[in-house]
């Protein structure tokens, strides 16, 4: 499965149970609350049914699940998927009662009413869910950022195509075919680029992954481009011609379909994909769940003490407690992080002053004993309690706990492509480069080896060894100013 196949099956599997919830929950209060035609049960029966449903939920959820993809039934289609579910669940589900001999096998009002409701139910949330994610989800922080690049006369129904999927939001296309006469959009989306500017609107532009259709007799043409789009740590989608005959355009999408070895089609288009890395989805939602975990846990921790250091961090400067600023995340996304403030109010206007004086080869800023810090800032930098207010950037999905350092605009601004590649993972408020005893690393190709390193051997196991050498690092002060 590909990453939005899994993501839509999780999708659909939690909407599917919900609505079982849902279902159950209702038939039982109206008819054992409302009409009272249930029968006296103790909480061992009830716990002995519930298991019962679950499992006999979770046997029809992996033997009936469609293959099609949800978004594109239609209503009608829809209602009967809704209609062979809930009958298969009928069915399972009577077969484990009276194998188990379970004592609600007697209450035939549940029985009907729970699956009854769960028929309506069921229905209206993938309803719901089909909604969701045709008309929100490509809008939302999740989506992936697309890019196009292609001729004139494949463009239109190509561009058609991807908008149709849920899971991408379009950011615009390059005509390498088109000169001066090159429209201002297609289907609604912005002609960015043609053949001349291409490369360098991929290099700036906040991108995920990138489409590539085009109609070449062999790749070698291809190859510089694709080795630097590579990487920049981008996903890419490349067009087979030689395929093309095996996919016809009126083929009826499902998740495919598909040749041996993950060739995919777009508007009859076969694509095989080239990923410089490749994380199973599974442990990304578990790296994800782990930081809404720790985030909160964090800001828990971080009340109390950043109360404690607001006041003499206040007294000693003028200036917010908070200090917001522009850096650059997950494939050149901006957003605002948050620390709080260890310098003086002027703090951005004196950089220049002190350019200098940076003792870091390339494009990272750092001085020591910088003048702009003040002693309670100091102390702070040196404990890392300055970084605490990060964890609401984590919360909110802009940061990870463990990642790389995000760059600020004016760093990202000079990146080389082969820079970009330490953002294809969310920054982090820790990484290899903070515990690695970042104070003593000078070089910025340094940092980005490590990250790069990072990013092509990351695990959940790795994530945890860092949050533990993260602790020994504060604890000791050492690798922070």
């Amino acid at each position: 499965m590909e990453k939005r196949e899994k993501l839509q099956y999780a999708m659909v599997f939690a909407v599917d149970l919900l609505a079982l919830v849902i279902s159950t929950s209702a038939a039982w209060l109206v008819l054992d609350r409302g009409l009272g035609v249930i029968l006296k049960y103790s909480g061992e029966d009830i716990f002995q049914f519930v298991l019962i449903l679950l499992l006999a939920f979770l046997l029809v959820f992996l033997i009936a699940e469609s293959a099609q993809n949800i978004t594109r039934r239609s209503v009608r289609a829809e209602l009967w998927d809704c209609l062979r579910v809930d009958s298969l669940l009928a069915a399972v589900l009577a077969v484990f009662l009276l194998i188990t001999k379970a004592p609600l096998l007697e209450s035939r009002y549940l029985y009907v009413g729970l699956l009854s409701a769960n028929l309506v139910v069921l229905f209206a949330m993938r309803c719901g869910l089909k909604r969701y994610l045709n008309r929100t989800f490509y809008k939302g922080s999740m989506a992936s950022l697309v890019g196009v690049v292609t001729t004139s006369d494949r463009a239109p129904s190509f561009i058609r195509e991807l908008k149709s999927d849920w899971s991408i939001r379009i950011i615009g296309v390059a005509l390498v075919d088109a000169g001066s006469n090159a429209p201002d959009s297609i289907a609604s989306v912005p002609v960015r680029a043609g053949f001349d500017g291409f490369m360098e609107w991929l290099r700036r532009e906040s991108l995920d992954e990138v489409y590539i259709n085009l109609p070449y007799a062999t790749g070698e043409s291809l190859q510089p481009f694709l080795e630097e789009m590579e990487s920049m740590g981008l996903v890419i989608h490349l067009n087979v011609p030689a395929l093309e005959r095996f996919f016809p355009k009126n083929e009826k999408d499902t998740w495919g379909p598909r040749l041996r070895g993950g060739i995919e089609q777009r508007d009859g288009v076969p694509l095989v994909t080239i990923a410089p890395t490749n994380h199973k989805t599974t442990d990304l939602l578990l790296k994800r769940l782990m930081d809404i975990l720790g985030s909160i846990v964090g800001i828990l921790i971080s009340i109390p003490i950043i109360a404690i250091v607001a006041i003499p961090l206040k007294l000693e400067s003028k200036g917010p407690l908070f200090f917001k600023q522009k850096r650059v995340g997950l494939n050149g996304r901006v957003f605002s992080i948050y620390k709080l403030r260890s310098m003086y109010q002027d703090a951005e206007q004196r950089k220049k002053e002190l350019m200098d004086k940076n003792e870091m080869q390339g494009f990272m800023f750092k001085v020591d004993d910088d003048p702009r810090i003040t002693r309670v800032g100091r102390f702070i930098r040196r404990t890392s309690i300055d970084e605490l207010p990060q964890f609401w950037n984590v919360l909110r999905g802009q940061m990870s706990l463990v990642g790389t350092r995000p760059p600020t605009l004016d760093e990202y601004e000079r990146y080389q492509s082969h820079h970009k590649r330490r953002l294809s993972m969310k920054p982090g408020i820790t990484g290899l480069w903070q515990v690695s005893g970042r104070s003593d690393i000078k070089d910025f190709e340094e940092v980005v080896r490590l990250d790069v390193w990072y990013i092509d051997n990351w695990s959940l196991k790795l994530d945890v060894k860092l949050l533990f050498k993260t602790v020994g690092v504060v604890l000791r002060r050492t690798g922070a100013e």
